[in-house]
């Protein structure tokens, strides 16, 4: 498999990757600067990087009218009251079709099943203010900080989430740049980073009762056009790999019509960032018909990264993790199990799945 050295040619070879993989190539771009990939990485806040990539992650935080379908994403996975739980949530604006904006939370007890979510639409930009960092103010959600530290209260039915993240470790640039042309075409430019190593700890409140949570949260900003998909021909499948080896990953697999563009961005434990070809395969023997839409969803995938000998199965905590707004659709923590690099791993994701 060809590797490439971003550095000084970074983008370029970012670039010559995202359309290599959109082909059905395998191109693998790695970052390996030893003067500077992450030069003061340290157990609190964020390292540095003079690598030359596309967003600034303290300043892209920041709502930007001008740009079109932006989201801020959190999806944790803590501990509280004897019991594991995944948390996701969501403000997107724009790009719903005739909805603007949603706010949405779910919650899943990892060791029962159980869940529960909010999701508001909202019109767009409600909530949202260009103050520096996280700004968002909603009736489910309330969101502020930056790139240092954040508070978050959300609301679900049964209770509340009341948590402060604090960011630390390497970013995740998607595609080794942060920019990469959705389904490969260039007219769907999109922008997305992760801050994938968040500190996370507060109180879970449910039916009554508070519990202390820890654990850890991703972060991932993602904004740039992108076609209705309640009327086009397209879908994509996501995935943030936290894994038992320290190695984050941000996979896709996006698909426009015939055309589809797969890959992974993999941060490691040192900070070197890789992309590589990937492929997401669902077990269609797993896929679970929603009551409320009717519309089924695998609950089991495949993972597939050549590059890293990665192969990983991927199976949902519960398989009642369905979105409503602004389609259906699927927002779902799961487990990780497998091997990479031929060792054994394990590991905890969610997996996103829209469009048709």
């Amino acid at each position: 498999m060809r590797k490439t050295t971003v550095g000084a040619t970074g983008i370029a070879a970012a670039l010559i990757a995202s359309l290599t993989l959109a082909a059905g190539g395998t191109a693998t771009a790695t970052t390996a600067d030893s003067s500077a990939a992450h030069p003061t990485a340290s157990q609190t806040g964020l390292s540095e990087t003079s690598l030359p990539v596309m967003v600034d992650p303290a300043a892209n935080l920041t709502y930007d009218p001008d740009q079109a379908n932006q989201s801020w994403y959190l999806t944790a996975h803590v501990s509280a009251g004897g019991h594991r739980y995944g948390f996701l949530v969501q403000y997107r604006n724009g790009g719903l079709g005739k909805q603007g904006a949603v706010s949405k939370v779910s919650v899943v007890n990892e060791d029962t099943g159980w869940t529960t979510k909010s999701e508001l639409p909202l019109p767009l930009g409600e909530g949202l203010s260009d103050k520096q960092g996280v700004d968002i103010h909603t009736d489910n959600l309330t969101w502020t900080g930056d790139a240092k530290e954040m508070k978050l209260h959300a609301k679900v039915p049964e209770g509340t989430i009341d948590a402060t993240l604090r960011p630390r470790g390497s970013v995740l640039y998607n595609m080794g740049t942060g920019y990469f042309p959705m389904f490969g075409d260039a007219k769907y430019s999109n922008y997305e980073y992760a801050l994938p190593t968040v500190d996370t700890s507060g109180t879970l409140t449910l039916n009554g009762r508070t519990e202390k949570l820890r654990g850890q949260s991703w972060l991932d900003r993602q904004w740039g056009p992108l076609p209705d998909l309640s009327t086009v021909n397209s879908s994509w499948s996501w995935m943030n790999l936290e894994l038992s080896n320290g190695e984050k990953v941000s996979v896709w697999n996006q698909k426009y019509g015939d055309k589809t563009n797969n890959f992974a961005t993999i941060v490691k434990p040192d900070g070197t960032q890789t992309v590589t070809e990937a492929t997401l395969t669902p077990d269609e023997s797993t896929r679970w018909t929603s009551p409320t839409s009717g519309k089924s969803y695998p609950t089991r995938w495949k993972v597939s990264i050549p590059g890293e000998h990665a192969n990983l199965n991927v199976t949902v905590y519960a398989e009642d993790q369905e979105n409503l707004i602004p389609g259906p659709g699927y927002e779902g923590s799961a487990a990780v199990t497998g091997t990479y690099d031929h060792r054994p791993v394990t590991g905890t994701t969610y997996i996103e799945l829209a469009g048709k």
